[in-house]
């Protein structure tokens, strides 16, 4: 059986950590081997490393930081380098900082490998505002076509992948400022061999909107920012369906329109 590596990517947001992401690692029935926390902005405090550590009483934590260009691609690249030399080969689970799992999340995806037969699990995830399931999506089927539009329930927090799987693909997506589990999600899918098995029970929580300073905040600039980099990453596989339906989506989530994003993704043919 694969050894299960639990990875956060942190601005640091240390007040996020201990209130969803550690708790939610600590009641796990089937604990990770391992978690690795990557530091984005600033490094940890020595006091601050051992107040994570104190929350996870019995799991070895390893705490770095970025060494990729800035934000949560980076960040993840950092960590999976670092457990791909510790580990031959591992389930990589992913949770973000302000996102939560029920206690039998790991155990649910382990279980749904088929003795680590599986590249890739995926889980259902609860979309969650203001303390609220605002809506439960349980992913069944998924093809690298459907995240050209939006992304049909594949997020960074129900992502439970092999660490040879994301080396295979190349990982994230440096620079990428979002969008990055849809980017993720195109490439593995796009791949003829592999392995995808779907828990179809809901153990993910994401919280939309949690902090001010969240990437799916409306009118974000990261967003916007990160949709013009997807637009020029993919526009190429997209039908003119495609495309309206990737506009509408983003006005009606974000408050960015079409000509918003072309605008974003002219500037960055200029930087």
């Amino acid at each position: 059986m694969l050894p299960i590596v639990t990875l956060i990517a942190t601005t640091p947001r240390l007040e996020q950590l201990e209130l969803h992401a550690l708790p939610s690692i600590r009641k796990q029935l089937t604990p990770p081997s391992l978690v690795v926390i990557v530091s984005d902005s600033r490094s940890l405090l020595d006091s601050e490393k051992q107040s994570i550590r104190d929350q996870l009483p019995g799991i070895d934590v390893l705490v770095l930081d970025n060494e990729n260009s800035p934000g949560a691609a980076g960040c993840w690249n950092t960590g999976i380098k670092a457990i791909l030399k510790i580990f031959a080969d591992c389930y990589v689970a992913i949770i973000d900082d302000d996102d939560d799992w029920r206690e039998n999340h790991l155990k649910v995806c382990l279980d749904a490998s088929e003795a680590c037969s599986a590249d890739v699990v995926i889980s259902g995830i609860n979309r969650v505002i203001d303390n609220q399931v605002a809506e439960t999506n349980l992913p069944s089927r998924l093809h690298p076509e459907d995240f050209l539009r939006g992304n049909p329930g594949w997020q960074g927090s129900n992502t439970f992948i092999k660490a040879s799987m994301l080396q295979l693909v190349g990982a994230f997506t440096d620079g990428l400022v979002s969008c990055n589990d849809r980017d993720l999600a195109i490439r593995v899918l796009s791949q003829p061999m592999a392995n995808i098995r779907y828990t179809k029970t809901a153990t993910t929580f994401w919280n939309c909107n949690a902090t001010p300073h969240a990437l799916s905040a409306p009118g974000s600039l990261q967003k916007l920012r990160g949709c013009a980099q997807f637009l020029q990453l993919y526009e190429r596989r997209m039908s003119e369906l495609d495309r309206i339906a990737f506009f509408h989506r983003i006005e009606e989530l974000f408050k960015w329109s079409m000509q918003d994003i072309e605008a974003e993704k002219l500037r960055l043919s200029f930087e």
